[in-house]
């Protein structure tokens, strides 16, 4: 039976590297991948260019800053850089539509610059090509113009009655045309990984990454799998090329681009997200319920003085053993830090309730589900850029505690505006050391699409096992 299956796919590869539609489809492609490569390697080297200059530049600003007051060097503040995924030119995620510089100051959080993302809009892919775009949209139109045909033309030309008359089953056919066209996708997929490798070296390449690429490959390799099955089957249910055709475009266009926009419009409709600007002016009115740092009228800021001075035992902020002034800036950036905290964990609530509802589209589309793990195994996905902005906000929060601590503990609270500290004091602040989330942090989010993707794959299988020798 093997051997069988072998010849059948043999003779499928043959008859497709002769065809005319191979001949003009796999020079395009291979023409765009080669553009897209170029573009992305020139966006990279742009990227890490100027990158390397800017935080150069702010680290050598902020080395060489005179002796400054400690909340004046708060104002001043820094800059973050964020790393972009060596993986990135497989699946670009939401790298086109988020910034990669922070900026980090006293008593707010300022969002990336120089673009924002907030909500997971996975369509927003089509109109950004990437090595995902190529694999997920563009291949499995790839698969059906050379395979529409590839039992419905059989059954057609009436071959199909002479294969089974010899003893060929339907069954053995089907497996074996899908064996071909899984080989073609096979060599498809190492081009294209073979170029990411290429990006790969260009950058510090770390053991974790290794395991995301292979996690990808494989990912990719089960989805072009399940569209080669797809077509064939589709290929042998349908009585005419024409049909054939017909079906497999539908069928493409249902789950790879009305779903998709489909389900995340109505995620957005059910689940409004307010935009950055009210989520500023929200975060503005929360912080002002609560206190105002710059106030000294101010009712919490009132109770919290008397707090303090029972807790060292005096009765004046002037007779206190640490600077009160830097005790205040750092309570009022405990409450800016609380806040927006809250605040940004609403607004993610809002992004999980609107995942939640993808998630129930995605079950009926492969390509959101091989989406979403795409962009998790690669790095990119929006889970991973509000990691790197809360890891940012953290390290701004203890950034802005030291030099408060130094405002508190250095500075007199008789000569406040005169006093500074030395620029060796702010030189030895803790720097921004970002370490990415790893797979086995992000398990919570593989286990459940991969599963029902690897049931889709199931379910095809049984499909093609099951098939009847039917030959009209």
């Amino acid at each position: 039976m093997m051997q069988t299956i072998i010849e059948i796919a043999r003779h499928e590869l043959i008859t497709q590297w002769r065809s005319q539609t191979l001949k003009i489809l796999l020079p395009l492609l291979l023409v765009l991948t080669a553009l897209i490569a170029f573009s992305h390697w020139q966006q990279q080297q742009d990227f890490i260019e100027a990158q390397t200059i800017w935080q150069q530049q702010n680290d050598a600003e902020w080395d060489a800053q005179p002796d400054r007051h400690p909340h004046r060097a708060a104002h001043y503040g820094t800059m973050v850089f964020r790393i972009i995924s060596p993986l990135s030119f497989i699946d670009s995620g939401v790298n086109p539509f988020v910034g990669n510089a922070l900026f980090l100051e006293a008593h707010r959080q300022n969002n990336s610059s120089f673009k924002q993302y907030v909500s997971s809009t996975a369509y927003m892919r089509l109109g950004y090509l990437s090595g995902a775009t190529i694999i997920l949209v563009i291949w499995p139109l790839v698969l059906i113009a050379l395979a529409f045909n590839s039992v419905s033309g059989e059954r057609g030309q009436g071959t199909l009655r002479q294969l089974v008359s010899q003893g060929i089953s339907v069954k053995q056919l089907l497996i074996g045309k899908t064996l071909a066209y899984s080989l073609i996708s096979l060599v498809f997929l190492l081009v294209i990984f073979i170029i990411a490798i290429g990006f790969m070296l260009q950058t510090q390449v770390h053991g974790s990454d290794v395991l995301r690429m292979g996690s990808m490959f494989v990912l990719f390799l089960f989805y072009c799998l399940l569209w080669t099955i797809a077509v064939i089957l589709f290929s042998n249910w349908c009585r005419t090329n024409q049909q054939s055709l017909s079906a497999l475009l539908l069928f493409w266009l249902l789950t790879v681009i009305v779903m998709p926009k489909m389900a995340y419009s109505l995620a957005e409709m059910q689940y409004p997200m307010p935009d950055r600007a009210v989520f500023d002016i929200q975060t503005a009115q929360e912080i002002a319920k609560v206190g105002d740092s710059h106030n000294p009228d101010d009712p919490h800021f009132s109770e919290f003085r008397e707090k303090v001075l029972a807790e060292y035992g005096v009765s004046r902020v002037e007779d206190l053993p640490v600077n009160w002034r830097g005790v205040v800036m750092q309570e009022g950036e405990r409450i800016t830090s609380e806040v927006f905290t809250q605040q940004y964990e609403n607004l993610m609530q809002i992004a999980e309730q609107q995942n939640q509802l993808v998630s129930y589209v995605a079950w009926f589309s492969p390509y959101l589900l091989a989406n979403k793990l795409s962009s998790i195994f690669a790095a990119t996905n929006a889970g991973s850029f509000l990691h790197y902005e809360n890891a940012a906000e953290q390290f701004r929060f203890n950034f802005i505690k030291q030099l408060n601590q130094l405002h508190a503990e250095q500075i007199d609270h008789a000569h406040d505006r005169e006093q500074k500290v030395t620029n060796e004091q702010l030189v030895n602040l803790q720097q921004f050391d970002y370490q990415s989330p790893t797979l086995q942090n992000e398990l919570n989010l593989i286990y459940r699409p991969l599963l029902i993707l690897l049931g889709w794959l199931i379910i095809g299988v049984l499909l093609l096992s099951r098939s009847r020798n039917e030959v009209d």
